[in-house]
């Protein structure tokens, strides 16, 4: 196989993006990393069959792949021990799944030889297990009982019930589902070559059971907004993730400019010997009353660049003041409630410090919207005789704050009246033999071609987008092709969490490969969140896209801004977070960097068929981060889920799409389905409002810029 330029850099750019993402979540006596001793290679003893059948994509078909094993032996400074490799590659060959049998004189004999014991326990995305089974305590036991350093590597999608076997290993790392290069850039962080900068995107209960209370009702309570507002104990909390170096805040000043809050605060690398990156992360706590909400929020986050010991970076960030409203259905507005909202900042969520307080005198209307949904019998919620989370001295830290407080004058927050689209009265004027050509060379404008389209060819360009058979092998599907009546091209749509997912070896009709589509496994959205990274995110976009140009494919279906609640969803790998923010900007990161060489469609990750939630709830947390994703990353489209909201359809012609997502947010790409557009049959004008986002797509497309060469 020839390795072309592209797949050099897209490998390169896998495996930093793998490097980037993974978590340390425990690292006692120095057991990481893994170094030589002298100039003889540190002896490793690596168990798990997960070390030769690591889980590294997610439907991608990779020009290759690098597992665990393989990344150990290629590394350097280490050693995995040679009989215990080859026995579980026979094992592998032979059994294909299942632990290799212990020996217990083996495995004392091997103890003899190495240093230390890496054990990898495996999982693949797709409905996965998230308790250690029988067989996989055994080793755990076995392995920690004659190792004092030991390793447990997490390959899994998210989350596992580790609380049993924590205490017995001296280190823990959350490898995730890490793409075609994931073997290597796990024996890069294992030993030194990288260092960890990876937080937890999510919070790991201490039992699963816990999921059960956290998503058991569709509100504002899940994740960290549930466990640390009803003070329930955690393994690790959100944002939480551990680092070779050791970091700490050294100052920090919070203000109110010109109805903006501004948080600079100073991070330090305090080690020294290895470098750090720390991701600062900001939080907000609104007025105890007069409803029930979680007792903080985060709103915004940076990561520093790698600060050497000694080195500190002072970062600023800076949200408009109207972010810490609340949405009141009664009235249809957002507003800040009167009270004292603190700021609070830190490196986890159960790691802040109240930094500052925003006094608001009297309520602020900062929105006024319309009702996007009807009332369901639910409520949020209540909080009413629940203990937060809280922490020695915190107290004192508020008494501090809104001591001084920084007072919130009304003039400083303008109203914002969305401005609701009249109905749509349809197209006029051209003529026939209007072609997209003429449009783009100005002769025309679009809304005159699509005066002249017949029903049906304004149905199949609307309604069958991505439903046609597309011209790149394996891909998803295309749009409706009306080459011959208006120069209108098919354009290609691929889906891939993970990359672009077209079929690898190409064949003819008779079974002969003729051609390769090389493309690349990136990590999945649930370690790509862990990244807490623009430019790690952005980079992964970029190389996404430049494959998606060589293969020919014009539309990615990937970033996704669902939240997640629960583990034992199957989407739960294609989706970054459990919160809204870090959920959003990621997706919009991974969005912009696509659509600088192709285009990207933000998606819904379905894990229903119907939901049911106030509007509140769907306003403040399931909607903010595709809110964020639209206005930050731009997307070119939009994929409508499947999904019923509150009895009614998700679709083209429901309030959410046509008056939140198009007036409020003021998106003007297009929507389509994977289903059903429309809830009801549509007529003319409501076909051609909807083509006319739809050719502004297929205008800017890499398949008609062929065709106006």
């Amino acid at each position: 196989m020839e390795i072309s330029p592209r797949m050099q850099e897209s490998a390169l750019v896998a495996r930093a993006a793998a490097a980037g993402s993974m978590v340390l979540l425990k690292n006692t006596h120095h057991a990481l990393p893994l170094r030589p001793e002298g100039d003889t290679p540190l002896p490793v003893a690596v168990y798990g069959i997960g070390q030769v059948r690591t889980a590294l994509t997610a439907g991608i078909q990779p020009w290759r792949r690098v597992n665990v094993l393989d990344g150990l032996c290629a590394a350097g400074g280490v050693e995995p021990d040679g009989l215990l490799a080859h026995q579980y590659r026979s094992h592998a060959l032979e059994k294909g799944g299942g632990e290799l049998p212990l020996d217990q004189n083996a495995l004392r004999e091997t103890a003899r030889r190495c240093k230390a014991a890496v054990v990898v326990v495996t999982r693949p995305h797709d409905g996965y297990d998230w308790n250690l089974r029988g067989e996989e305590m055994d080793l755990i036991r076995a392995v920690t009982a004659v190792f004092e350093r030991s390793v447990l590597v997490l390959n899994t999608p998210g989350y596992m019930d580790i609380a049993e076997a924590s205490p017995l290993f001296s280190a823990i790392v959350y490898m995730g589902i890490a793409g075609q290069e994931g073997g290597a850039a796990l024996a890069d962080l294992l030993t030194g070559r990288e260092v960890f900068c990876g937080k937890l995107p999510d919070t790991w209960p201490v039992s699963p059971q816990q999921f059960d209370k956290a998503a058991g009702q569709l509100d504002l309570y899940t994740g960290y907004r549930y466990y640390d507002s009803f003070n329930k104990d955690v393994l690790y909390p959100f944002g939480y993730g551990l680092g070779y170096g050791k970091s700490r805040l050294t100052g920090y000043a919070v203000g109110l400019d010109n109805g903006n809050i501004t948080v600079d605060a100073t991070i330090e690398n305090a080690g020294d010997t290895w470098p750090v990156r720390e991701v600062l992360q900001v939080y907000f706590s609104y007025p105890e009353e007069p409803v029930s909400r979680p007792v903080y929020m985060m709103d915004c986050f940076a990561k520093t660049c790698l600060l050497a010991p000694g080195d500190s970076e002072t970062v600023r960030l800076a949200f408009p003041v109207s972010e810490l409203s609340r949405f009141d259905r009664h009235n249809a507005v957002w507003r800040l409630d009167e009270g004292y909202y603190d700021i609070r900042i830190g490196f986890h969520s159960r790691a802040t410090t109240i930094a500052g307080s925003v006094y608001v005198p009297k309520p602020i209307v900062t929105v006024q919207v319309r009702n996007c949904i009807e009332a369901p019998a639910l409520t949020v919620r209540s909080r009413k005789g629940a203990r937060a989370f809280t922490y020695p001295g915190e107290e004192a830290e508020r008494n501090a704050a809104r001591q001084h407080a920084m007072r919130l004058s009304p003039r400083q927050v303008p109203l914002r009246e969305v401005r609701y689209a009249r109905k749509f009265s349809g197209c006029r004027g051209g003529k026939p033999g209007i072609r997209l050509a003429d449009v783009y060379e100005g002769r025309y404008d679009l809304r005159q071609l699509v005066a002249v389209m017949d029903d049906h060819d304004l149905r199949a360009l609307v309604c069958s987008f991505g439903a046609c058979q597309a011209g790149v092998p394996g891909a998803w599907g295309a749009s409706a092709d009306l080459w011959d009546k208006y120069g209108i091209p098919a354009i290609t749509v691929a889906k891939g969490c993970d990359g672009v997912r077209v079929t690898r070896d190409v064949k003819n009709t008779d079974g002969d490969v003729v051609s390769h589509q090389y493309a690349t496994a990136f990590p999945v959205p649930s370690l790509l969140g862990c990244s807490f990274d623009r430019e790690l995110l952005h980079s992964v976009g970029s190389a996404v896209g430049r494959e998606m140009r060589e293969f020919g494919v014009d539309l990615w279906l990937s970033p996704s801004a669902t939240v997640h609640r629960d583990p034992r969803t199957d989407c739960y790998h294609g989706a970054f977070s459990e919160d809204p923010v870090v959920a959003g900007l990621s997706a919009a990161w991974l969005i912009q960097g696509c659509q600088q060489h192709a285009m990207a469609a933000l998606r819904h990750v379905e894990s229903t068929v119907e939901v049911t939630m106030t509007e509140r709830t769907l306003r403040e947390l399931e909607l903010q981060g595709f809110e964020i994703a639209v206005a930050v990353g731009r997307p070119k489209a939009l994929l409508a889920p499947s999904i019923a909201v509150c009895g009614e359809a998700l679709s083209l012609d429901n309030r959410i799409l046509s008056d939140v997502l198009c007036d409020e947010w003021g998106y003007d790409g297009m929507a389509f389905a994977a289903g059903e557009l429309f809830s009801r049959f549509p007529g003319r004008p409501l076909l051609e409002q909807a083509a006319l986002r739809t050719l502004r797509l297929i205008l800017d497309s890499a398949a008609f810029r062929k065709t106006v060469r």
